[in-house]
């Protein structure tokens, strides 16, 4: 196996087989999906390209009917028990199941806009073996969205009509990623509960690779997340970059987040509550 990645002890095959003609792999993280997935395959399956796709959903325990409905799919299904999901341990699995030179990363309710995406993909990154790139995200329909996510997503990703290439992490995020099997090879997800994009991209630049933001194509990504949620993740996001508590950091979030969901649609009520839980999770 590739990079020595270990096998979790509940992994089982529910379906399909690997293969080895694909020019791509898809790599999907599920985990209670049901209400995105057929439209997560939908989008997926009117992919220029889709026929040289290899696709792999790894589930860490999905009980509503998530399974049921990829059990229809042309795919491989692995899954996992909770307990031994971790995000960089995932992904690794995942490229270490996987076959095709080229990979993508993409969450199970994450829906891809653009029809050329996997094809683009295939043709930037076909050669290159130290490239990755991310896609631009931007709310979704399915779920909604809520004023602190528009701002942060037109934040992160701003719009554009032309590739950039980084010289830091940007937003790297495996939400809609993409990068070469050599790139992996060379350099694992690190073992994190989080951050392991962010982690991952800024090791994969300090070696040498190469990394580019890709804004004109776009995937739905939005949870309407509550303001403990926001907390909760952006926590142990910091927790995991080993950011060390900061007032004068979480004073600033507090002004910037305030500002920008305000300006996103928010009323002062909702915007102070978004701006204080994001601040207090650098306290």
């Amino acid at each position: 196996m590739e990079n020595n990645t270990p096998l979790p002890l509940s992994l089982k095959q529910l379906r399909g087989s690997q293969s080895s003609s694909a020019e791509i792999s898809v790599l999907v993280r599920v985990k209670n999906e049901a209400q995105a997935i057929p439209e997560f395959l939908r989008r997926l399956n009117r992919q220029h390209g889709r026929d040289n796709v290899e696709l792999i959903f790894l589930d860490s325990g999905s009980t509503d009917g998530t399974l049921d409905l990829l059990g229809e799919e042309d795919c491989t299904l692995y899954q996992i028990a909770p307990e031994d999901f971790q995000f960089g341990s995932s992904c690794n699995l995942l490229m270490s199941l996987s076959k095709a030179p080229v990979c993508v990363f993409v969450s199970g309710h994450v829906l891809l806009t653009d029809k050329m995406i996997l094809k683009t993909v295939l043709e930037r990154l076909s050669g290159d073996e130290a490239a990755a790139l991310y896609l631009r995200q931007v709310p979704g329909e399915l779920f909604g969205s809520t004023a602190y996510e528009r701002a942060y997503l037109a934040r992160r990703f701003p719009e554009g009509k032309h590739a950039v290439a980084l010289k830091d992490p940007g937003a790297f995020s495996n939400a809609a990623s993409a990068l070469t099997r050599s790139a992996w090879e060379r350099t694992p997800f690190p073992a994190v509960a989080a951050s392991e994009d962010f982690l991952w991209a800024r090791q994969h630049l300090e070696s040498g690779g190469r990394l580019e933001y890709f804004p004109q194509l776009r995937v739905e990504h939005s949870h309407r997340e509550s303001p403990q949620d926001v907390y909760r993740r952006v926590r142990i996001n910091a927790l995991s970059r080993g950011l060390d508590n900061s007032p004068g950091k979480a004073a600033k979030f507090f002004v910037g987040v305030l500002g920008a969901t305000l300006r996103h649609g928010a009323s002062l009520p909702e915007a102070l509550r978004y701006a204080a839980c994001h601040a207090r999770a650098y306290l």
